[in-house]
């Protein structure tokens, strides 16, 4: 795996567009998708707020959960765009990966806090390197990270853009939630408001640049985009 010619790159804006574009033509697949996970996701901690778990519990539980539940989806949406089908050993290869992958951001946001946000892009293009099939499920971790350690500006550039876009989306559910809850049930009822518009967003946007820096296509005929 290596990453394309630098005069081959696109305009950061240009990836930018395209991800909203793309969110725009399959949007409906996506919110079912983005909440089909947060749903498994949200499984072992009900499980555990049931049980009696205590608030510190379910809170790293939840780290832990919606981390994988993230990069899971990550691992759909590439796989899912994806212009040819491809085999199960490689389904199975991106989601394992996805599971370390989230677990270690999990991992990383209960010991980091908010500090995570210098590290977390360190480990986005683990699960596309999988999904296209550049790596296997034990390659993959190192060289998702070295892709983005050699185009360390420009994925962090995605990720600020990012970050921009998922902020006011964020801000305005928690806006409406926190008039009939409040505290950390808002925050996180807010945030889970706001996975149909940010992680469609995110893995799309992070496809985009997968692709743009090794030359791999990996747009599905479905998106019904020639952007």
């Amino acid at each position: 795996m290596s990453s394309a010619p630098e005069a081959a790159h696109t305009r950061l804006s240009d990836l930018f567009a395209s991800a909203v574009h793309r969110y725009g033509t399959v949007w409906a697949d996506l919110l079912v998708a983005s909440l089909a996970f947060v749903a498994l996701a949200s499984l072992p901690v009900g499980v555990l707020h049931a049980a009696g778990a205590g608030s510190t519990t379910i809170g790293l539980a939840s780290d832990l959960a919606y981390g994988i539940a993230y990069f899971g989806f990550l691992g759909f949406v590439m796989l899912r765009g994806l212009p040819a089908r491809t085999g199960g050993r490689r389904v199975v290869a991106t989601y394992a990966v996805a599971v370390v992958v989230g677990g270690l951001a999990g991992l990383l946001l209960i010991v980091l806090s908010t500090m995570i946000v210098a590290l977390l892009p360190l480990l986005l293009l683990c699960v596309p390197a999988a999904a296209a099939g550049d790596a296997s499920a034990v390659t993959a971790i190192p060289l998702g990270i070295l892709l983005v350690l050699r185009n360390f500006t420009r994925t962090y550039a995605v990720w600020l853009v990012t970050m921009v876009f998922s902020a006011p989306v964020g801000v305005s559910m928690f806006l409406v939630v926190n008039a009939f809850a409040g505290g950390g049930a808002a925050v996180l009822l807010a945030l889970l408001l706001s996975v149909p518009v940010v992680w469609p967003f995110s893995a799309l946007f992070v496809r985009a640049l997968y692709g743009d820096l090794t030359g791999r296509n990996v747009v599905a005929p479905q998106d019904r985009t020639t952007i």
